[in-house]
């Protein structure tokens, strides 16, 4: 028995279940489309993240923005203090900012390990520090840079580098640090200038 070519008129089925005969046609090009599509999508998505392992996981994406979202409402808090600057301090994505911008605008006076150069910079990465009381005393003295006795020092102002930035590059220095750690001790007795 030959079938009767198809068209567009829809072709009813001979049986009937529970008194519903249901209807023989050929599903959409966009439906099907779709369906292929989804499939194909979910093959290289699970190829991409769970077997070739390039993608990040979601988990990894998520708390990388969290990070960065609370970095810029630290960082745009009216009221910039030592708490906030600690709480900075301890934010992976303003240290990444501040490290970046210490190795360029830093790193050539105080070393790219922070142990700093004989004659040039202080050491920056023990809990003796020279011209900083504080948290805020090492983003004054960023910002303002060193004088002493009135006489301008090498440290000069890094005022252009912004203010996000010295943020950062406060953040990123006292992320070596311990929280009430510090010490003050006398331009001659700083180790690194020896």
């Amino acid at each position: 028995m030959a079938k009767p070519e198809r068209d567009d008129q829809p072709v009813l089925q001979p049986h009937t279940y529970d008194g519903i005969q249901e209807y023989d046609q050929r599903l959409p090009n966009w439906w099907l489309l779709t369906l292929h599509g989804s499939i194909v999508f979910a093959f290289l998505y699970w190829a991409y993240h769970f077997q070739l392992g390039i993608g990040k996981p979601d988990r990894e994406v998520l708390d990388a923005e969290l990070s960065q979202l609370e970095a810029k409402r630290l960082a745009a808090s009216s009221s910039l203090d030592d708490a906030t600057l600690w709480k900075l301090s301890r934010n992976a994505a303003k240290v990444a900012e501040g490290k970046a911008a210490y190795q360029a605008a830093c790193l050539a006076c105080h070393g790219p390990d922070l142990q700093g150069i004989k004659g040039i910079g202080h050491r920056l990465s023990d809990r003796t520090w020279v011209h900083a009381a504080g948290p805020m005393g090492v983003y004054r003295v960023l910002n303002e840079g060193v004088m002493v006795n009135g006489i301008p020092t090498g440290m000069v102002s890094q005022k252009h580098l912004g203010n996000d930035k010295l943020v950062a590059l406060t953040a990123f220095l006292l992320s070596t640090q311990e929280e009430g750690k510090w010490q003050v001790i006398p331009r001659a007795e700083e180790p690194s200038q020896r």
